[in-house]
C-alpha cells in the first residue's frame, strides 16, 4: 500500500491514513536515510526539507527520532553541512552512524551479514532514500537503501582486490543477489514498516528533477516498482527487483 500527496497537509493526512501517526505516539522512531556524503550536483541524497517535515510530524505526535546511515563516522557532520544542524539541536535528535555500530552476525538467505544491534531498539523504523538512476549505477530507492545500513569494515576484501567507488566491496561480488539478501535479512532481523519517497531525484537520461508527489508506503518493492514505471522506465530495469518479485 502507498499513498501520494503534493502538499504538507495531504502528506500529514496520509501519515494518519497509513497508520504512522498512531505508531509514533510516545515511541522512538528510527529513520534510515541515504546521505553517506553531502549532496553534490547529480548525486541526490535524502531530501533535507522533506526530512525536516517528517521530523516535525514525529515530534508533534509525541515521538522521538534517531537518524542513521553509514557515513564512515561523518554522519553528524554531513547532516550539519546539509542544513539540518538547527533541527538536530532543537529536537535533541540522536544520530547514529552504522559504520561505528556494534553488530550481530547473521547468516541467512545464503549470505553472512552484520546488522547493527541498535536497530532492534526502535519499535518504528522508516526508510527514507533518494530515488535515482545514475550513469553506470543501478536504479536505487527503497530496496537498495540498505546497502548503507551495514558497517563498511565488515564488507571489505583483501588488499589485492579493489573495486572502484565501492565502500563495501564484498557486497559487489554478487551485486544483485547481495541487494536482495541484505534486504531480506534486515527484514527478518528488524523490519522497516514505512518508506518515504520524495524530493530531489536523478535520472541519467535527463538529469535532476523534483518528484512531483511525495509517497508514503509500507511495501518497499511495490514503491520501487511504481516509481520505476512512472519516472525511470527509460532506464534499465534492475535484476535485483526481478529476483525479489519471485520471492516476496
Amino acid at each position: 500500500m502507498f499513498l501520494r500527496s503534493n502538499n504538507k497537509e495531504l502528506l500529514y493526512s496520509n501519515f494518519d491514513k497509513i497508520g504512522l501517526s498512531k505508531d509514533i505516539e510516545n515511541n522512538d522512531v528510527l529513520i534510515k536515510i541515504n546521505s553517506a556524503r553531502v549532496y553534490t550536483k547529480n548525486h541526490p541524497r535524502t531530501d533535507m526539507n522533506l526530512l525536516k517535515t517528517l521530523i516535525s510530524f514525529i515530534y508533534q505526535n509525541g515521538g522521538k527520532c534517531t537518524i542513521t546511515e553509514g557515513s564512515d563516522g561523518y554522519l553528524t557532520e554531513n547532516l550539519i553541512n546539509s542544513g539540518l544542524g538547527d533541527f538536530l539541536n532543537y529536537y535533541n535528535i540522536k544520530v547514529v552512524d552504522v559504520d561505528l555500530a556494534d553488530c550481530d552476525e547473521v547468516f541467512t538467505h545464503g549470505e553472512r551479514h552484520y546488522i547493527p544491534k541498535f536497530f532492534k531498539e526502535y519499535p518504528v523504523r522508516i526508510g527514507f532514500p533518494a530515488t535515482s538512476k545514475r550513469e553506470e549505477m543501478l536504479y536505487s530507492n527503497n530496496i537498495k537503501l540498505f546497502f548503507g545500513a551495514v558497517p563498511r569494515s565488515k564488507y571489505q576484501l583483501d588488499n589485492q582486490i579493489v573495486l572502484k567507488g565501492a565502500s563495501r566491496p564484498k557486497l559487489h561480488i554478487n551485486l544483485h543477489s547481495s541487494i536482495v539478501n541484505l534486504f531480506l535479512t534486515i527484514n527478518d532481523y528488524s523490519p522497516f514498516k514505512y518508506y518515504l519517497n520524495g524530493g530531489l531525484s536523478f535520472n541519467e537520461k535527463h538529469g535532476e528533477f523534483i518528484l512531483p508527489e511525495t509517497y508514503i508506503g509500507d511495501n518497499a518493492l511495490e514503491l520501487d516498482n511504481h516509481l520505476y514505471q512512472i519516472y525511470f522506465n527509460n532506464c534499465e530495469y534492475p535484476e535485483y527487483l526481478r529476483k525479489l518479485e519471485t520471492i516476496i
